[in-house]
């Protein structure tokens, strides 16, 4: 976050966002709500499980994007590592 300073960001549905504004006016909720669902009901344990901390990691991401704090940072972490093992893997 610090890197971002006081640069505005963009939303294709609102426009600017001051970072520091935690509120966009945007009412994400009901989508989150199904994506997660939809991660928690996959059968497989050790999928489920993996799915669960990488889309609270990506809904971090998405969090920190328009200024507010992560929720599970540790999920953020994991979601980070998880994603540059497979970028590297892909070459």
């Amino acid at each position: 976050m610090s890197g971002l300073g006081k640069k505005l960001l963009t939303c294709s549905k609102l426009g600017k966002i001051d970072p520091k504004d935690h509120l966009t006016g945007y009412d994400g909720s009901d989508k989150w709500k199904k994506i997660h669902a939809t991660v928690n009901s996959i059968e497989c344990e050790f999928c489920r499980q993996k799915g669960i901390k990488l889309m609270r990691g990506i809904h971090d991401a998405v969090s920190i994007h328009i200024g507010k704090k992560p929720v599970y940072p540790n999920d953020l972490k994991f979601t980070h590592n998880y994603v540059t093992r497979a970028v590297q893997n892909a070459r």
